[in-house]
């Protein structure tokens, strides 16, 4: 049985988009989520210099990531400010500070390099970080750092942004697909959002019926997230989508519908799985 977790949530403006606090129950961390406008605001919030780390995230047009950097600070929100004058990209900062002084600087500098490996290795979305932290993760720190960045993981996926690896936490009964016109692409449900998982193909001979999803196919092409394999499109990343459709209609182009195009393992779609048990 999946354990119940508590989160206390400050709205400092009083706005649900706006700076945020999250903490949980019992934790020694607290989460702040910053606008890139509201930085000098956010700097007024008592105990907001900690150490920590921090993720420097561009959202796209659907609130998706689309661009992410990872950085560690030793003096909290204080640190962004280099970023808020050297790096254009980011729209939103979140920062994971200590309460106390359970952070050390090797720590801290753990922390920074398992989360950019991880966030390399989720295939979601470009990583600003080029160069890997010259820091090598002691075997006797490795359990408290998997054990903070599980925490991270889960809070921002409250957040709406998933840092795992989709494919790496899959099981064969889980994966939905169509092969239709020859093409093959696979992706997940979990009864709110779609992913089409890295390694689909993508049918870019036929436009998709809505402009949006046209101009997301020929920024990933550019971006080197589509590439071409003889005569096929292979995805290079995970992407999520609000609806089985839209995933559909990115893939195979035209006008779908994911709820029966999208089917499991034994031939059932996606609408007899989740609609009609």
């Amino acid at each position: 049985m999946a354990t119940s977790k508590k989160l206390e949530i400050i709205y400092h403006n009083g706005q649900p988009d706006g700076i945020r606090s999250i903490r949980r129950h019992l934790s020694t961390m607290t989460t702040y989520v910053i606008p890139r406008p509201l930085l000098a605001e956010a700097k007024k919030i008592t105990g907001i210099n900690r150490p920590g780390i921090y993720y420097l995230i561009n959202e796209n047009d659907e609130n998706k990531i689309a661009q992410i950097y990872i950085g560690q600070t030793r003096n909290g929100v204080v640190r962004l400010d280099d970023h808020n004058r050297s790096k254009d990209f980011w729209n939103k900062a979140i920062m994971f500070l200590a309460d106390s002084k359970t952070f050390s600087l090797d720590m801290i500098s753990g922390l920074e390099e398992y989360a950019i490996i991880k966030a390399h290795e989720s295939n979601r979305y470009k990583v600003e970080n080029s160069v890997k932290p010259k820091y090598e993760i002691d075997e006797y720190d490795l359990p408290s750092i998997e054990e903070v960045y599980e925490e991270i993981q889960f809070i921002m996926a409250t957040q709406g942004y998933k840092l795992d690896n989709a494919r790496a936490s899959l099981n064969e009964s889980s994966v939905f697909h169509t092969t239709r016109n020859g093409i093959k692409a696979f992706g997940v449900y979990d009864g709110d959002k779609f992913q089409v998982l890295e390694g689909s193909e993508v049918n870019l001979a036929k436009p998709a019926n809505l402009e949006k999803y046209n101009k997301q196919r020929k920024e990933l092409l550019e971006k080197g997230d589509i590439i071409q394999q003889a005569d096929k499109y292979i995805l290079k990343v995970t992407l999520e989508f609000n609806t089985p459709s839209g995933a559909g209609e990115f893939i195979l182009g035209g006008s779908i519908n994911g709820w029966a195009e999208w089917k499991d393992k034994d031939g059932k779609t996606l609408d007899e799985v989740y609609r009609k048990n």
